[in-house]
């Protein structure tokens, strides 16, 4: 059987409170206070970590509305240049047309101009030649034959050379 010895007993009792004290002070109190704070470290890293997280999540929520503003803004840049281009074509287009439309009223102006000195001009020689048609009838005093001969050539002249002259 097993004896139990109560000096053995108590010394063994003194060695393990001992024991512990010392495991407690010098490993025990350590490990624990490093767990501790390994913990709390942990804790702030991951708190930290988190911040980032929004804060990078923040950013890039920042960045997609720059992003989607500069497309906006650059689209309407875009449309704005392509009505300002549509407006600046129909407006050399109609300034084409304006001076077309010019150019054509002065060319039958002067067309219209050119007709009636022609027509004035056709009629002072109409008048010369039938004064002179009369000059001659009266000093030839010819029978009426004679008469309507040189009337008809005197047309004839006029018509080859003067209505030549005008294309007509």
């Amino acid at each position: 059987m097993i004896s139990l010895d109560l000096t053995t007993f108590v010394l063994q009792l003194i060695n393990f409170i001992i024991l512990y004290m010392v495991l407690k002070h010098f490993l025990f109190e350590p490990i624990t206070n490093l767990m501790n704070s390994r913990s709390e470290e942990i804790s702030e890293q991951i708190n930290r970590a988190q911040e980032r997280e929004e804060e990078a999540e923040d950013l890039k929520e920042e960045y997609k509305n720059i992003l989607n503003d500069a497309k906006s803004e650059a689209q309407d840049i875009i449309e704005k240049s392509r009505r300002r281009a549509q407006r600046d074509a129909e407006d050399i287009v109609n300034n084409a047309k304006n001076e077309g439309n010019k150019k054509i009223e002065r060319a039958e102006k002067e067309i219209a101009r050119a007709k009636e000195q022609a027509i004035d001009s056709l009629k002072d020689e109409v008048a010369d030649i039938s004064i002179q048609m009369t000059r001659r009838l009266l000093e030839q005093s010819i029978n009426k034959d004679v008469q309507e001969k040189t009337i008809e050539s005197y047309i004839e002249q006029i018509d080859k050379d003067k209505l030549g002259e005008l294309g007509c």
